[in-house]
């Protein structure tokens, strides 16, 4: 019994803990930028509460707008590359990009399927993913018809290694990716 509790309570953590940060930073934002605005609206008679949501989502579109185009991309470009110079900051920008990349951008296009390998030895199995990425040159090399492997860590699946495993040892599980991301996430507490 005292163990079931127990259970209970890690699950009820692993679901609200990342809930509750992703509110907490939703919120932060929206009520810092509503602070920033509110005197200088208030002031020219314009301001209505939860203008900032509408500014969030503005500056987003617009961005989106800037990023499709060539000078747009050179700008944020430029941005990023003085980002990149600065040591804590670099460091901030580059998680939260690449966290952000590994949610939005589609299944299909970064992971193919969820395999099975013999990693760090042979007789223990690390759950990866295939992508769709070949490296010719390796497979010319080797002789063999290498498949790209990115075996994701533990509780943090955006860091990881690429693993060039021969085909014939690659072990294709019939599992969502969703599903495997889950079980890396949790650190193997949820199937």
């Amino acid at each position: 019994m005292k163990k079931e509790i127990k259970n209970v309570f890690i699950t009820g953590l692993l679901i609200f803990i990342p809930i509750s940060a992703t509110l907490f930073v939703i919120f932060w934002v929206f009520r810092y930028i509503e602070e920033f605005l509110q005197p200088y609206l208030t002031q020219s008679g314009h301001y209505y509460p939860g203008m900032g949501w509408l500014l969030i989502i503005g500056i987003i579109f617009a961005l989106g707008v800037l990023g499709r185009f060539t000078i747009g991309n050179r700008l944020i470009d430029f941005t990023e590359n003085q980002l990149r110079k600065i040591p804590v900051i670099r460091t901030i920008y580059i998680g939260v990009k690449e966290a952000t990349k590994a949610i939005l951008v589609s299944e299909t296009e970064k992971l193919k399927g969820v395999v099975l390998i013999q990693y760090p030895r042979k007789g223990l199995y690390t759950l990866g993913f295939t992508t769709g990425a070949t490296i010719e040159e390796a497979r010319e090399r080797t002789g063999k018809k290498l498949i790209n492997v990115f075996v994701p860590t533990s509780p943090n699946p955006t860091s990881g290694l690429v693993i060039l495993v021969p085909e014939e040892e690659v072990i294709y599980l019939k599992v969502r990716v969703e599903d495997a991301l889950k079980v890396i996430i949790s650190g193997g507490f949820t199937k």
